[in-house]
């Protein structure tokens, strides 16, 4: 897309990176609304346990579509100089980096503890991984933590090296 093109979602044009961005950003958003649908006929369909995972697909589905919203409205605020809520937020400065970075360092620290504890529980479960939800309950406790380690390293870097 040219930089001279606007894009249907803003009144500006923008850099072709951001264009592209938005552009990739929107078809997630409207991508999903299809998969939403198939999910919900799926929840319909099953017995109790389904249901019950398709909901926990269904809660980070919807987590993610709003998400994709939010990165849409920052390119779409960045290309036209306005607010468009809500919004992914800028980096900014913290006044107290130093307690940050403390902080984040004892997060880290139970979230790792709790990674090895996860994992410990989910090797006792193995005998029952196919006869009940317990191990893979277990196993998506573990893969939310990555996920938590992940987002409280990226604090500390941002505390540490964007100041």
């Amino acid at each position: 897309m040219s930089s001279t093109q606007n894009h249907p979602l803003t009144e500006l044009s923008g850099s072709p990176y951001d264009e592209q961005l938005l552009e990739h950003f929107n078809e997630h958003v409207q991508g999903e609304l299809g998969l939403l649908e198939a999910y919900l006929e799926l929840r319909d369909q099953g017995p109790e346990h389904v249901r019950y995972l398709v909901d926990l697909i269904l809660n980070d589905e919807a987590r993610h579509h709003q998400t994709f919203l939010e990165l849409v409205n920052r390119v779409r605020s960045d290309i036209d100089y306005r607010d468009y809520e809500p919004r992914v937020p800028f980096l900014q400065k913290g006044s107290d980096v130093k307690g940050l970075v403390e902080a984040t360092d004892r997060f880290l620290a139970f979230e790792r503890e709790d990674r090895k504890s996860l994992r410990r529980l989910e090797k006792e479960l193995r005998p029952v991984q196919n006869t009940t939800l317990f191990w893979l309950l277990v196993k998506l406790m573990e893969l939310d933590t990555e996920k938590h380690i992940a987002i409280l390293e990226f604090i500390r870097r941002s505390a540490e090296q964007r100041w």
